[in-house]
């Protein structure tokens, strides 16, 4: 057997190039080795838990992943050479009104099967760490979005499919809450695994956090400057196409098994998601007006969308997309 030796400089290490990360500096993606380990390797017995619990989804980051429940980080695994390396915030051990129960036991954890086994012990203390926080929505509903859209009984008949929640690209300083693509659900489109359009999203719980550093502006100007720039564009289409292929691959997406094409010709969509929004209030429409005013030539780049549920849920639907100046001015006539 020939074994071919890439020298990494940052690290100073010699390494099989098996064990290489992609190509790219940064990059969300996981090596073949990692993959391999997750569908018939030493952490198969973890995805097949992720498969069979619609509260835990499994996000890709640059060869670690993410387990996250009710939107909280569970379980995060990083590849070490040969095997892997599990960690377990400690911090939501730690409540205000009653001691932990399950601290002891996970501190013994050492094995993939371990924690595993500690999932439900994991939980516990995540629910009462959660119900003393009481800020937690955005991030639980971000969790529910990709579980209805993916991986759920409608998820082939939804338009949207979620390639990772909580994404972000040091490299470029792009951030968003939910990163998926649009591929319209009907026959015709499912075919053509060219089709899928971009789609970045941000989500808002309640209306204490339409302005400010994290505001509706400040996304605004985020993707006006994403967006305009090629280097930046480009990096998001690889990350998203690469995540949603290997989620694919993995047994994460319902409703196809078919590896996309990023379709880059059509421009991508920015969506943006108020959960109870409180109609009779203004400063959603002072907020949207002003960022649209910030950024004059925004809708250059992205199509800004405004979602609306189908009836109650949380499909994501081409039909229930407005447009944002259309609902500007919807909403102006009944304030």
């Amino acid at each position: 057997m020939i074994a071919i030796i890439i020298h990494l400089k940052q690290t100073k290490r010699w390494l099989p190039l098996n064990k290489i990360c992609w190509e790219r500096k940064k990059m969300r993606a996981l090596n073949k080795m990692f993959m391999l380990d997750l569908i018939s390797g030493q952490l198969k017995q973890l995805l097949q838990a992720v498969q069979l619990d619609d509260t835990l989804c499994l996000e890709i980051r640059e060869n670690y992943i993410n387990i996250y429940y009710r939107g909280g980080n569970l379980l995060r695994v990083k590849q070490k050479v040969n095997t892997y390396d599990y960690h377990f915030d400690f911090n939501y051990c730690i409540h205000k009104e009653y001691p932990s129960k399950y601290v002891s036991i996970l501190r013994k954890n050492k094995s993939i099967s371990d924690w595993v086994n500690s999932i439900p012990y994991i939980k516990a203390e995540m629910d009462l760490w959660f119900h003393e926080s009481k800020n937690t929505l955005e991030r639980e509903y971000q969790q529910v979005i990709l579980r209805d859209n993916n991986n759920s009984s409608i998820s082939g008949d939804t338009d949207y499919f979620i390639a990772d929640i909580e994404y972000a690209n040091s490299e470029y300083g792009s951030r968003f809450d939910l990163l998926g693509v649009k591929w319209l659900s009907n026959s015709a489109a499912r075919k053509d695994n060219s089709s899928p359009v971009l789609a970045t999203m941000e989500l808002k719980y309640g209306d204490g956090v339409l302005s400010g550093s994290a505001g509706i502006r400040k996304h605004f100007a985020d993707i006006d400057k994403f967006f305009s720039n090629e280097s930046t564009r480009e990096a998001i289409y690889k990350d998203t196409e690469t995540m949603f292929n290997q989620k694919v691959e993995l047994g994460l997406i319902q409703g196809t098994t078919k590896q996309i094409k990023i379709n880059k010709e059509t421009k991508p969509e920015f969506i943006l998601l108020f959960a109870n929004h409180k109609p009779v209030k203004t400063a959603l429409l002072r907020e949207l007006r002003q960022a649209l005013l910030d950024n004059p030539d925004i809708e250059n780049y992205a199509d800004i969308k405004i979602a609306f549920s189908s009836c109650i849920g949380y499909g994501l639907y081409a039909d229930n997309m407005m447009d944002i100046n259309q609902y500007i001015s919807n909403y102006q006539e009944e304030i």
